[in-house]
């Protein structure tokens, strides 16, 4: 990843244009990434997202401000988001003194002027490998619908998915087709050829190839049936109603299912309480039946009396274990006859 690509956006405001800085991350190869604008500050506020930081697009990502000359020294590729047609020139010769190599520029409709000609003058006499693309108004809404490559001077252009826009513009800087054309990307009713080539499995890339190399057309030799018309919208009226009924039962079941898993919980927590109590009764009974007796007070203190009112150390009642000295039997002897006269 040796490429560098410069960035710019001609509101001088990254706010409509934030999301090519992710398409150039996520499907171009690029080292760097810069933002150019006359204020940083501004530019991070509007780049650095929690997106960016996840995808890892600000290990890639830089900014700059001032002179563009100088900021373009170290790119090698630079796109031009809603350019302005009157300092168009300036810019080219500003990139081509750089060493700017690829250049993508993307007018709108209101910027685009209706004589064409002089477009073509200033790219053709830049050195710079150039792509000029005109665009409608860029919708935030919808994404992988029909689009047409259509000439630059086309009456009309109405609004495009902003994402699709993006995208086409990541995929075409290294594609040869697009060096030196200069055209239109409308959307297009018919996405026929589009979605066929999505189901054989076709990669987005391809599908801009296809487009820059003019194999996708809109079918007008189809003639248009007011009954068919009709027909088909009655049908996706019907069909829309089925989704959001679809929709409104699904979130019924899961209502319905979140309810039950609450009923259920409250249940197993008060059936745990339940064992925890009657476990905690049982082991108190078990240890007030087993605790062993204690002597009352007035016993205790009696016992206490006697046995320190004794002078004898061993106790009154224990025998004389002293041995008996000769003599002492005969006289307990005698003691015995004269108790019995």
């Amino acid at each position: 990843m040796a490429e560098q690509v410069i960035v710019t956006d001609g509101s001088d405001s990254f706010y409509t244009s934030r999301l090519i800085f992710q398409a150039l991350h996520d499907y171009g190869d690029f080292a760097a990434i810069t933002a150019f604008s006359t204020s940083t500050a501004d530019a991070k506020k509007m780049l650095l997202s929690r997106q960016a930081r996840y995808s890892g697009l600000v290990d890639v990502l830089k900014f700059a401000e001032g002179d563009l000359a100088s900021a373009m020294n170290d790119a090698t590729a630079w796109v031009a988001i809603n350019a302005d047609q009157s300092t168009l020139s300036q810019l080219l010769s500003a990139a081509q003194a750089a060493g700017i190599k690829r250049a993508f520029i993307h007018l709108s409709t209101e910027s685009c002027p209706d004589d064409t000609a002089s477009l073509e003058a200033t790219l053709s006499a830049s050195s710079v490998a150039c792509t000029l693309m005109r665009t409608g108004t860029l919708s935030k809404d919808g994404s992988g619908g029909g689009l047409l490559v259509t000439p630059l001077d086309e009456p009309t252009c109405d609004e495009v998915p902003i994402e699709d826009v993006f995208r086409f513009i990541a995929e075409a800087m290294t594609i040869p087709e697009a060096d030196g054309r200069l055209f239109s990307l409308c959307p297009s009713t018919d996405a026929t050829q589009l979605k066929q080539m999505r189901m054989a499995g076709c990669s987005r890339r391809e599908e801009v190839e296809a487009l820059l190399k003019g194999v996708i057309k809109e079918n007008a030799d189809e003639s248009v049936d007011p009954v068919k018309v009709a027909e088909q919208a009655e049908a996706d009226a019907k069909s829309e109603e089925e989704m959001k009924a679809e929709r409104e039962d699904e979130i019924k079941k899961l209502l319905a299912n979140a309810k039950q898993r609450g009923i259920e919980t409250q249940q197993r927590l008060y059936e745990e309480e339940k064992a925890k109590a009657e476990k905690r009764a049982e082991r108190l009974s078990y240890f007030q039946q087993n605790q062993p007796d204690e002597p009352e007070g007035d016993e205790a203190k009696d016992d206490k009396g006697e046995s320190d009112g004794d002078g004898d150390s061993s106790g009154g009642d224990k025998p004389d274990d002293k041995p008996k000295k000769d003599g002492d039997d005969d006289d307990d002897d005698d003691d015995d006859r004269l108790a019995l006269v």
